[in-house]
């Protein structure tokens, strides 16, 4: 096996690099993953941009499939030749909320591409437990798009889902999409969606929302039936994170229902509605990792329950990454990034 691979390595502002490094060498309870495609999200570009407080070099990625080339000593559940995908989040196994068992809240927990050398690679090394054997109808560009799923269903299984709430969705990406699909399979009598592009209904409507409202009226959707019926939606999804998305989610929410806060398009929310939300007795979920829906997921999309064929949209080559993180507007769903195939 080759000893040195080629990989994309983050050196500071705007200073990305395609390199020859070592490929990382594995020790007992890892495996080695030749990466097959990776994911680029808008935290990528952030690090890109130097948003993120962790210092460089490293290798970022943290959306990512691929083969397994190489397995550590005690590694049963795995063998070469598998296809994966890879939970990015290591939680360190010590702290309180690890030895509780919820490593989701781990106190210093890594992240490949975050704050460890990730999958922008030819190669990349993962403990074994974060990897996971995908079945044969998962495509490896879908499966490039996989861990971006986890984060949602992990923030509505948190949320809980009802069978026969009416959910609000603000936002029509990628995220938005797997928002629609997950809360439909948990139960909801009906999905509502604001969107920005009009381009996207059809495919919102496909994943099984109903009704629509461009994101300039949104107030348009408090003179649907479910609104009038129940004086607000039981769940609304802010899958955007602006600051006037939070607080529309305050206002079209019913009186004790559930708001879950998932976009990050902005730092913190100004004149943010604390009164509102305490006379209407909200309750707020915000999630990121989600450790423990990894296998519901996997599943869920590999019985055809969950659809992500389609989510990505542009296959870009490794040298052409730096190009796509400087731009400012992104015209696609998803961009992946292909290193073997």
């Amino acid at each position: 096996m080759t000893q040195r691979m080629r990989a994309l390595v983050w050196h500071g502002v705007h200073d990305l690099r395609l390199e020859e490094v070592p490929v990382p060498a594995i020790g007992a309870k890892e495996v080695l993953v030749q990466v097959q495609y990776a994911g680029i999200c808008a935290t990528d570009q952030e690090i890109f941009n130097g948003q993120y407080p962790y210092d460089a070099p490293y290798i970022p990625g943290h959306e990512i499939t691929g083969t397994i080339a190489k397995i550590g000593e005690g590694v049963e559940h795995l063998k070469v030749g598998d296809r994966v995908v890879i939970d990015p989040a290591i939680p360190c196994e010590t702290c309180r909320s690890c030895r509780t068992g919820r490593p989701e809240f781990c106190l210093h927990y890594r992240e490949l591409g975050i704050n460890v050398d990730g999958g922008w690679a030819e190669y990349v090394k993962a403990p074994a437990r974060c990897a996971y054997a995908i079945p044969d109808s998962l495509s490896n560009e879908a499966a490039a798009v996989f861990e971006p799923l986890v984060c949602p269903f992990g923030a509505a299984e948190a949320a809980g889902v009802h069978t026969g709430d009416h959910v609000l969705i603000i936002g029509d990406g990628p995220a938005a999409m797997y928002f629609v699909q997950i809360v439909r399979m948990m139960g909801a009598a009906s999905i509502s969606v604001s969107y920005k592009l009009a381009s996207r209904i059809e495919e919102l409507r496909r994943y099984g929302a109903i009704q629509f409202a461009e994101s300039g009226s949104i107030l348009e959707l408090a003179d649907t039936a479910p609104y009038r019926e129940h004086s607000g939606f039981d769940l609304v999804i802010d899958a955007v994170g602006y600051s006037e998305t939070v607080k529309r989610a305050v206002e079209l929410v019913r009186v004790g229902g559930r708001i879950i806060l998932y976009g990050l398009k902005e730092e913190e929310t100004e004149r943010f509605p604390h009164r509102e939300i305490i006379l209407k007795n909200l309750t707020i979920y915000g999630r990121t990792n989600a450790p423990s829906v990894w296998v519901k997921a996997i599943e869920s999309v590999g019985n055809h329950v969950l659809h992500i064929d389609d989510i990505a949209d542009r296959v870009i080559l490794p040298h052409e990454t730096a190009e796509v993180l400087a731009s400012k507007q992104w015209s696609w769903k998803k961009c992946i990034m292909q290193w073997n195939n």
